[in-house]
Order: structure tokens, then C-alpha cells, then sequence
């Protein structure tokens, strides 16, 4: 932290509370678990996961569920366990599937996609969705595969580089999704990264559209320090599907920052930037308007026993070595239920007022956006940060027709501190001040820091 506040660049920003630029809603950032074990979330992570209030959720179903046996019974007890913690949330979920039993791929091949048995493999599907779905109102949106480009090395036992036949394996795969739940959301398939996603989406979209099969959403995961790119990109995809379908709706299923180009150790996983990242990659997407939905991945840590993964996947020991040896720390929580940075993100977004109003800022490095509820609050989030050469900076609001009287003005920030205690941050300012016409206010946002400005009416209406 700097102590010579005065050598440190202002940057004058103009808030204006008189231009109402529509409804304010971020909540279709969320975030996702699975693929990696079986265990249920533990009851910490899901009242932390619950405060949050996400309306939907991604859940990632991965073979080591081991639901249909080789004498093709079913055993749902790890996986009930699994989705009622999941279901305990308060969300509605997604999910993923990644099934592959052995009964139905005898042979350990990631290049497999079609079952032996093609009426047993949807015989499983319409036991899934009656369980999910119909005896349990868990699961709204059914996504097939998972970065199905990639195969193993993107956590899937399947891959298919072809998108004719993944749509094939969509098409015998969504049958008895539809039949068991008429009204289920259906799409896939979480196509790793966005090197040709655009293509592979486009040709499966295409070919839904020639058959006239159902197709909600298409999806896409991707890992990025650079909101530029994040924008662009989904930018891209959305044009390739709105050839065929102007309407579909696009998802990433994975959402984080890069992994990989910076040092696995636990006090990384308290690195502010991090925090920072990630609120300017979800208001760049805001932006960029392409988006329905994220789910920033994973809710909490993960950690891979690679015994569990042996019995349907090669590549056991490359899951065990990102996802236990290399643990990466992206999770909103840790496995002990102790917040990361991130999650106070999401905190954040969950406390916008609802009604946008204008905030004009001159520097690449400063993203932000701002809200009011009637009369009685104004909200202003913003996110410092660059992938590189981001500085501290002192902001210089100038506000306009902010209703004048006597508000209590907190700001919180996420930045290397940890200014909180379990989930609540603490102030770094709380303060009651006046507000007329010309108020103006000064903040410091240090470099790669996130922070949460709030002014609350407290005089009488």
C-alpha cells in the first residue's frame, strides 16, 4: 500500500444519477462444481454458495458416479448426496453430462462416443432426468458433453472433434431428456477454449436447425486474464450461432482466470488480482452483450483421486496431477469453507441497485458500472486492473442529480488487505455525508483491487 497519495494520477469520473439506461441485472454470473470428485459439497460451502443467491447453477457429472452397474442396475446413493447439496443451494442447475458406464463403453477410449447399446444409454438418460427433473425439481438445463473438442485432456471421457458427430451424439443423447422432461433447456457442449469454437459451433447449430432439433443454448469453456479477449471472442461465437438461430442462448460453462502461468501456492490463491480479474472479465462480458449466463468454476477448491478415475479414463494421472498435485485454488471458497477473494466478487454484483444510471470514465485500466434505487441508494462497482501495468489511482467522482440530504457512504474493497471476516467485508470507509448539487467524493482504488461504493439515504423521505 502507498502512503504518498498525492504522486499517485487522479482520474475524474463523471456519475450521473439523471440518465436512467434501463435495468441493472448481473446475476446470471454464477458459479459451478464437478469433474473433478464425488464428494457432496460440505454444508459451509453451501451456505456460503446460498448467500449468494444465484438463481442457477453448472454441475459437472462425471462417470465416477458409477450410477448404472454392469448387470444395468442403478445405484444412486453417492450422486443423490451430491445433487441434494447442490439442489441445497437455493439454485436451480445445469448440468453437464459426462457419463460413460462401463456396461455401455466396455473399452477405456476417450475417441468412444457411441454406446454399445444405444436404447440402454437413453434408457440411463430418461432414469437421470426422472430422478432430477421430474421426482426432484433439481435440474432446468440438461448440457450434453464437456469440452468434447479436447476430450481427456479437457477432464471428459468423451471426445469428438467432429461437430457432426456430436451432433449425432447430441441427437440420441436429447431424446429421452425431452421425452422424460417436455420442457427441459437443452444444449452443449462446453467446447473447450475459443480456438475454432466458432466453427464447431456454427456446424452444430447448423445441423440442429436442418433437423429441426430442439437446441436452447450452446456453450463454451475458456480460462483468460484478458477481458478484451473474453469480450471478443464470445462476441464471435455468438455471431456464428445467430447464422442459424438469432435467438440461442450462450453459456460459459467454465469461467476463470488463466491457469497455469503463475506459481500454485496457497498465498496465491489470496492474491487480490485474481479478484480483480475476474470482475473486470464479467463486466467486460456485461458489455459486450453476447452472454446469457456464466459459471465461474468452481464454487470451492478441488481436489482428484485418480484411483476413481482409472476405471473409465487413461489419463488418470493428468487429473490428479491439475487438479490434487497442482491444485490451482480457483474456488470461491477453499475445501475448509474460508472465502477467497473471488467470492466476494459475486458478493459485490448480488448488492447492485436494480436501475443503471451513466458513469463516464476515461482509462483503460478502470471498469466499472453504476445503479440506483429510487431515491434511497446508489451502488458503483469497479475493478482496477490490467493484466499488466495496472497502477493505484486516486478516483475523483463528480456526481450529478443525486437527491440531495444525508447519506451513510461505505466503500469496501478487495484488495491485498482482506479487509473481512468469514463472508461480510469489512468497510475501509464508512462515513455519513451530505449530498447536494455539486458533491464530489475521492476514493483510492490500489492497483488490482475491486471496490464496492454504496450511498444509503438515511434522512426521512
Amino acid at each position: 500500500m502507498v502512503d504518498r497519495f498525492t504522486d499517485m494520477r487522479t482520474h475524474e469520473i463523471e456519475l450521473d444519477c439523471t440518465r436512467d439506461l434501463g435495468e441493472l441485472n448481473l446475476r446470471y454470473h454464477s458459479t459451478g462444481i464437478g469433474g473433478v470428485h464425488p464428494m457432496a459439497m460440505p454444508d459451509p460451502i453451501v451456505e456460503g454458495i446460498k448467500g449468494l443467491d444465484f438463481p442457477l447453477i453448472r454441475i459437472f457429472l462425471q462417470e465416477f458416479f458409477f450410477i448404472y452397474k454392469d448387470d444395468c442396475s442403478f445405484n444412486w446413493a453417492t450422486l443423490d448426496a451430491y445433487m441434494d447439496a447442490a439442489h441445497a443451494t437455493g439454485a436451480k442447475i445445469m448440468a453437464s453430462i459426462c457419463l460413460k458406464p462401463h456396461a455401455l463403453y466396455p473399452v477405456v477410449d476417450e475417441d468412444v462416443w457411441k454406446p454399445n447399446d444405444i436404447l440402454k444409454w437413453q434408457h440411463v438418460i430418461r432414469e437421470l432426468v426422472k430422478r432430477y427433473s421430474v421426482e426432484r425439481d433439481y435440474v432446468s438445463h440438461w448440457s450434453v458433453g464437456n469440452e468434447t473438442n479436447i476430450g481427456e485432456w479437457g477432464g471428459c471421457p468423451f471426445r469428438i472433434t467432429s461437430p457432426d458427430d456430436f451432433f449425432e451424439y447430441y441427437k440420441l443423447t436429447i431424446k429421452p431428456i425431452l421425452e422424460t422432461m417436455p420442457n427441459a433447456k437443452v444444449g452443449g457442449p462446453s467446447y473447450a477454449g475459443t480456438h475454432g469454437a466458432s466453427e464447431y459451433i456454427g456446424r452444430f447449430v447448423e445441423l440442429c436447425k436442418a433437423q429441426s432439433l430442439q437446441l436452447d443454448f450452446v456453450s463454451y469453456n475458456m480460462y483468460s486474464d484478458d477481458p478484451v479477449q473474453w469480450a471478443g471472442d464470445a462476441a464471435k461465437i455468438k455471431a456464428a450461432a445467430a447464422v442459424y438461430d438469432e435467438k440461442i442462448e450462450i453459456y460459459v460453462t467454465e469461467l476463470n482466470i488463466g491457469i497455469g502461468n503463475e506459481a500454485s501456492v496457497e498465498e496465491k490463491a489470496y492474491d487480490a488480482k485474481r479478484a480483480a480479474g475476474l470482475a473486470a472479465i464479467l463486466l467486460a462480458l456485461h458489455e459486450g452483450g453476447a452472454i446469457n449466463g456464466t459459471f465461474q468454476y468452481h464454487a470451492y477448491d478441488q481436489f482428484c483421486d485418480p484411483r476413481l478415475f482409472a476405471p473409465f479414463y487413461a489419463k488418470h494421472r493428468y487429473m490428479a496431477e491439475h487438479w490434487n498435485d497442482i491444485p490451482h485454488r480457483l474456488g470461491l471458497f477453499d475445501l475448509n469453507g474460508v472465502p477467497r477473494p473471488q467470492y466476494f466478487v459475486y458478493d459485490m454484483l448480488k448488492k447492485l441497485a436494480p436501475c443503471r444510471v451513466a458513469v463516464n470514465v476515461k482509462c483503460d485500466t478502470l471498469y466499472m458500472i453504476a445503479s440506483r434505487d429510487k431515491d434511497k441508494r446508489v451502488t458503483i462497482f469497479t475493478s482496477n486492473y490490467a493484466v499488466a501495468g495496472a497502477q493505484d489511482a486516486i478516483l475523483k467522482f463528480q456526481s450529478r442529480g443525486m437527491p440531495e440530504g444525508i447519506y451513510r457512504m461505505h466503500v469496501n474493497r478487495i484488495d491485498s488487505e482482506r479487509k473481512w471476516d468469514k463472508t461480510k467485508l469489512i468497510p475501509v470507509e464508512d462515513r455519513v455525508t451530505y449530498v447536494h448539487d455539486d458533491f464530489h467524493f475521492t476514493v483510492f482504488a490500489p492497483k488490482n483491487s475491486v471496490l464496492f461504493i454504496e450511498f444509503n439515504r438515511e434522512e426521512a423521505q
